[in-house]
This record gives structure tokens, sequence and C-alpha cells, in this order.
């Protein structure tokens, strides 16, 4: 199990308390991966877990990378600190493993709907991963809620480990042969609250950074053709939000449809950077 860490002491405690007796049921090493500039957590967490420290500058992939070049074993469960993991979510996503399987997957649910903020940050960053996504050879899954068979983690920690997202990872895992399987009910829920301009910010920052790594195997024309496009992703991406997640819960996604729509154009600005200036900036 591993548990990339890159928020505050509070919430990396409350994640570690969630998975730890799941790890202790399962006999599974428990390894938190986590960034040399982030705030110890000594003291807070009650059980034995093997920290896998990261450089101050480590971006969430690079960290999930650490991670996972460290695991071993036959199976390899990641999630993240700002998420709660359900009480049973090992033994859940677990019972989707099978021989002809190499990477298992549940979805994402929001615990925190009670500011429209709060659910709009939920459908803009995991709505895409919600609970309306149908099984297929090829489901969307996201690092938060994944696990790799040892026959591709070396491959997805490299990758990641290199500063590829989930979705350049898992494409070029399934263009290799590799088989998913999404398990339904195997639940990770988001656990921060947000402000508006702090999440617009990491949306900008995620963006850009997503559309740099992309940029590297692309051509100069490829990366300006992509570049005019972002205008239109913020409507194409709550389009897809709403399929996915939003009809699952339309009274909060209509209620939070100004904030996605700003979240989206901050990730759709940032996507743009990304791909005009290739380099990720401070």
């Amino acid at each position: 199990m591993v548990l990339a860490s890159c928020g505050p002491a509070s919430q990396m405690a409350e994640a570690m308390n969630r998975l730890l007796p799941q790890c202790q049921r399962a006999g599974a090493e428990f390894i938190v991966a986590r960034r040399e500039d982030a705030t110890p957590i000594s003291g807070q967490v009650l059980g034995a877990y093997r920290p896998v420290r990261c450089p101050p500058d480590a971006t969430i992939p690079q960290v999930r990378g650490a991670g996972l070049a460290a695991a071993t074993g036959d199976w390899v469960l990641l999630t993240e600190d700002n998420c709660l993991v359900q009480p049973d979510w090992v033994e859940r996503l677990m019972a989707g493993v099978a021989t002809d399987t190499d990477v298992v997957g549940g979805v994402m649910g929001s615990a925190r709907r009670s500011r429209s903020i709060d659910a709009a940050a939920y459908f803009a960053e995991y709505g895409f991963y919600g609970p309306l996504q149908k099984p297929s050879a090829a489901p969307t899954l996201t690092c938060a809620n994944v696990a790799y068979h040892s026959r591709v983690v070396d491959e997805a920690a490299s990758w990641a480990s290199a500063g590829q997202w989930e979705n350049d990872i898992h494409e070029r895992l399934a263009a290799a042969g590799s088989r998913f399987r999404l398990v339904s009910d195997a639940v990770v829920e988001p656990n921060t609250e947000h402000r508006l301009g702090a999440f617009c910010r990491n949306r900008y920052d995620h963006g850009r950074a997503y559309a740099a790594v992309r940029s590297r195997r692309l051509t100069r024309a490829m990366r300006l053709g992509l570049a005019c496009a972002t205008p239109a992703l913020p409507a194409v991406l709550t389009w897809r939000v709403w399929r996915r997640a939003g009809r699952a819960a339309p009274g909060d996604f209509f209620r939070a449809l100004p904030f996605i729509l700003a979240f989206f154009g901050a990730w759709s600005a940032g996507e743009a950077a990304g791909y005009l200036r290739g380099k990720v900036g401070g």
C-alpha cells in the first residue's frame, strides 16, 4: 500500500489512520511517500509505516512514482492524503483482482457537499472518475484509487517519476496490452476544504504541468493546435463530468456550476500555457 502525500500534517494523519487498520488486516506493508518540505507527522499516527522521502520540489506524480518504486508484492495499492478511503476499501478493491487483470481501480465519491465550492472542486478534480462510470475494457481510473499488479508497477512508477499523470500512464499501459478493471463499490472521497483563488491556482498549475509533460512527445504544430483548442475545454470537460458524476447529484452539480466553470477555465488557461511554453515554472 502506498500513500502519496503533499498536504498538511492533520490531513495526512487522518488519511493514514483510516488506512493503517486495513493494511494490518491484509498483512500489507504501508508506505508513505512525502515531500521533504511537508510538515512532519510523527506523533499523530498510531501504527507502523515506511517513509519514502521525496525532494521538496517533487510534483504529485513524482511523489506517487517514488512510493510505487519502493513497493513490493503482487499488488500495490495507491491513494493520496487529500482523500479518505472507505473502512473496507482494501478488501473491496482487491475483490476485483483476477488473473487476467493488471490494473484495478475504484470510483470517486464526494463527502463534502454542504459548500458549493467544495462540491465544485470534487466535480472539477474527480468527476471524471465518478460513480456513473460504466465498467469497460478501458475505464478511466485515478491514482487516488488504484492498484497495480507487479507486472506493470515498475513501468507505472517510472512514468510517474518522470512527471506523467494517470491518464497518460494508463493510456500507455493499455497500448502495451495491460488489462483494466473497474470496481464500482470501491469508493474514495476527497477530504479538503477549498478556497476559490487557491483552487483556481491549483487547477492552473495542474493544467500547465499536464500539458508540459504531454508536450515532450508532441511536435510544435501539434502543441500549437492543442493550445488553440483550449478555450473549448471548460464546456467539454463540464459535459463529461455531468455524464460521469453530475447526474448522480444534479442539485449539487447545478448549484456548483459557476465554480465548476471557473475551475475548468483556470485549468484550460494552464493547459494552454503548458503547450506554448513547455516547461513548468514556479
